[in-house]
């Protein structure tokens, strides 16, 4: 884990995304250009300038031929190694706001035979690299003061729910990612995790409380300052940042023995018989340096 303090202004946008699998012939390329194009442009009444990002790993595919996921359909040509230089071409469009970048359990998968691929990525398009978690404390511009910390990390836990109701689902998911994080740390305001593909947020929750001044009963909230050293773990931000791995190929009609990367073909969401997830990323909007509420971006 790092720690990392980054200066911002009272008024910012945070971008947090995971998961774009360079190197897969099943990332969502279209849906990545969405946001680069959304975090260079100005977003919810702020200017580009104000828009920062933070990448929750597995920026890379990065699975060799003796992996039980690598497929001859799934992978663009030129294997793992040239998998590096379209990561860096991917991610410099975007270096300029990323606070940092996580390493992701398939870059991990590749340190013991070819080393840390997230750090010389990082390092050649001049971002920090934050290992595989990361604690980022925003602190103001205006007056050096912390606003809140932000626990990130890639994650290693799956999130999922058989639920029969939808609102079920989404309860149980919720309730899961803040046990995967709480304990993780005690002083962050903000939590995320990437690596389940899942896009969604757990807001705090205040709790109700009667007390009194020796007069009368008298009712109050739950409630802690978002940089108090330990924060109880209802009153925190939780989200699951989303992907960039489509379920689904681009072709799904076509089909030649001879050229099978070129037509239809089956991922691992697919054959494991995941079901399927929105794909996107997640934008935290930050005022007078507080969260306001999380934005989940769907992308097309």
């Amino acid at each position: 884990m790092r720690l990392i303090s980054q200066q911002v202004p009272m008024n910012f946008n945070l971008f947090l995304f995971s998961c774009t699998h360079w190197g897969s012939t099943f990332t969502h390329e279209s849906g990545w250009s969405q946001l680069v194009e959304m975090i260079n442009s100005p977003y919810a009444g702020l200017p580009a300038s104000a828009n920062y990002g933070v990448h929750h790993g597995d920026m890379l595919e990065g699975r060799e031929i003796n992996h039980p996921f690598w497929s001859l359909a799934g992978n663009t040509k030129g294997g793992v190694i040239r998998q590096f230089d379209e990561s860096k071409r991917r991610m410099k469009p975007i270096a300029k706001h990323l606070i940092t970048m996580l390493q992701g359990n398939h870059e991990l998968g590749l340190m013991n035979r070819i080393g840390d691929v997230t750090a010389w990525v990082a390092k050649e398009i001049g971002v920090l690299y934050g290992t595989y978690s990361a604690k980022i404390s925003f602190v103001s511009k205006r007056d050096g003061s912390l606003l809140f910390k932000h626990f990130a990390t890639h994650g290693r836990k799956s999130i999922t729910s058989t639920a029969d109701d939808v609102v079920r689902r989404e309860s149980n998911m919720q309730l899961a990612l803040k046990r995967h994080l709480k304990f993780k740390a005690g002083d962050c305001y903000l939590m995320s995790k990437g690596h389940t593909h899942r896009l969604f947020v757990a807001e705090p929750k205040p709790e109700l409380y009667l007390n009194d001044d020796m007069l009368r009963v008298r009712q109050g909230y739950t409630w802690t300052p978002p940089n108090a050293p330990y924060i109880d773990p209802g009153l925190r931000w939780y989200t699951n940042v989303g992907a960039f791995y489509r379920m689904y190929g681009s072709d799904v009609v076509n089909y030649d023995f001879e050229k099978p990367d070129e037509g239809a073909q089956s991922s691992y969401v697919e054959t494991g018989e995941y079901d399927p997830a929105e794909l996107g990323f997640a934008v935290v909007i930050v005022r007078d340096g507080s969260i306001q509420k999380i934005n989940t971006v769907v992308v097309d």
